[in-house]
């Protein structure tokens, strides 16, 4: 399980989808159907080892899959 936080940019890749608050979750992965907000809340540490950012329906399915820890329980 990865970590997470509130949404920071400053966690992010300057120039990138997440760095200008967007939702690179679903900016990426374009065959997930949501109602992506596109607005971040979240920030999380991928599988790849790199900082991606999440909506808040995004931030529901990566903590119910478990994939990532609710939000205040990271390090």
């Amino acid at each position: 399980m990865n970590a997470s936080y509130p949404f920071d940019p400053a966690l992010h890749e300057p120039g990138s989808v997440a760095a200008r608050g967007g939702c690179s979750h679903h900016a990426e992965d374009s065959t997930e159907q949501t109602e992506c907000s596109g607005e971040a809340v979240v920030s999380f540490e991928g599988e790849d080892g790199t900082w991606r950012s999440g909506c808040s329906l995004a931030l529901e399915a990566l903590v119910e899959h478990g994939d990532i820890e609710p939000l205040g329980q990271g390090a």
